[in-house]
């Protein structure tokens, strides 16, 4: 099983195709492309609850559905792609599978049909009863979701956001399930009908959806920008010694909003990858109620544990867990196990250029639970000011507050140094 396979099932891809042969695509192109602005219009309004007839195929939240028993199961497209419907080429019908939304709306203009994606028709004035409160409400579910943790109490059967991922409530506690490597929980709004559905997407899209609404402040609204402002402010300075210290790399000018921009890593496809192929090889218990550790501690949990806004002890956890597996009963690479885990958690956290400060990512505050990662500890990114930590989580602190160095070590503020 290769990590591809399992994490961006990008091969999934469902075509329905009318009857009949035509011999000539311009009989039947245009069609094509109102049938599947059509289909994008209809799936906008799909939830994972919505009834539906087995073997049918859909979008539900920009992921790929396939119904099963009269329920829909769900496959995540790979980022940056999402769900939609698309014409067929050389003869009638339509496909639905993963792609950008730009490429598949030059797809249906390409067949002469108007209006991208969605079509003219999906332009209606009954939306502006409760399109513009749909925005609203997707940003005050947005700034309700910062301040739960896993931990936070709810009601069964209730869907939030948890520190970025996606939280199901069971027996009055989230469960919670990683967004892809790049995605992030988010409330977006529902185009055909009022309401609000919380599902993985880049902030990028989600403000820009937020946006097309008319609400404005992206992801949070103008109040809880305007107190992100502050936070974000240079009223958080770092300490003189952490000033004089030469910047890891530039940053860009602050504005006057929050910015976020994403300084990504590329190989955390290959850090999942290198888990997964040593485990599939172990001889290890794969089938466990916690799921397949070959897959949920490489491009779940362990690619979601280094993403910027990840709590600061969850790559700690994951790697725990991996030495965990290493030592269970059947597994033949015992070591090998362990060295991956061990430069997994040194393995730099992705940072975020917020305003114009690109923080350091906050350390872990307790020890880890295997001896083996006793000391290990993840590397700061090249980049990053080395007087301020912090997330958009978390807020800014500066050097020598709680977090800013390794567990088991104090601050010197008067050297920026642990």
């Amino acid at each position: 099983m290769r990590f591809s396979d399992v994490i961006f099932p990008l091969s999934l891809a469902f075509t329905t195709v009318s009857a009949g042969v035509v011999n000539r695509r311009a009989a039947f192109t245009l069609q094509n492309g109102l049938d599947a602005q059509t289909l994008n219009r209809k799936f906008q309004s799909l939830t994972p609850d919505s009834s539906c007839t087995d073997g049918e195929s859909a979008c539900v939240n920009g992921q790929l559905g396939q119904c099963v028993g009269g329920k829909f199961v769900l496959f995540s497209c790979s980022a940056p792609l999402q769900c939609v419907a698309l014409p067929l080429l050389n003869k009638p019908g339509t496909s639905v599978t993963c792609d950008t939304p730009e490429d598949a709306a030059a797809r249906i203009d390409a067949t002469g049909a108007t209006g991208g994606l969605l079509g003219k028709r999906a332009k209606v004035e009954r939306r502006a009863a409760f399109t513009l409160q749909n925005g609203l409400d997707a940003q005050a579910l947005n700034r309700k979701f910062q301040s739960l943790t896993p931990g936070s109490a709810c009601k069964d059967g209730e869907t939030a956001c948890v520190k970025g991922q996606l939280g199901q409530c069971a027996g009055g506690k989230f469960l919670i399930s990683p967004c892809a490597a790049s995605l992030q929980c988010v409330a977006l709004p529902l185009v055909n009908k009022p309401g609000t559905s919380v599902t993985c997407d880049t902030p990028e899209d989600a403000a820009t959806r937020i946006g097309a609404t008319g609400a404005k402040g992206g992801l949070l609204g103008k109040r809880e920008i305007e107190e992100r402002d502050v936070l974000w402010s240079r009223a958080t300075k770092a300490p003189p010694a952490c000033e004089a210290k030469a910047k890891r790399a530039d940053t860009t000018a602050a504005g006057s909003s929050l910015l976020l921009k994403r300084i990504a890593q590329t190989d955390l496809g290959q850090v999942a990858q290198s888990w997964q192929d040593l485990c599939v090889k172990s001889g290890g218990k794969r089938n466990g109620a916690g799921g397949d550790p070959c897959v949920k501690l490489a491009g779940q949990n362990g690619i979601a544990a280094l993403l910027a806004n990840a709590d600061p002890c969850a790559q700690q956890d994951n790697a725990d867990a991996m030495v965990d597996f290493a030592k269970s009963p059947g597994v033949k690479n015992e070591q090998a196990l362990i060295a991956n885990a061990v430069a997994y958690r040194k393995h730099p956290r992705n940072a975020l250029n917020i305003n114009g400060v690109v923080p350091s990512t906050l350390f872990c505050e307790k020890a880890p639970r295997n001896e083996e990662l006793s000391g290990v500890v993840n590397a700061q990114l090249q980049g990053v000011d080395p007087g301020l930590f912090g997330s958009p989580n978390t807020g800014l602190v500066p050097f020598g507050a709680p977090g800013t160095c390794p567990f088991g070590k104090t601050a010197d503020v008067a050297t920026c140094s642990c």
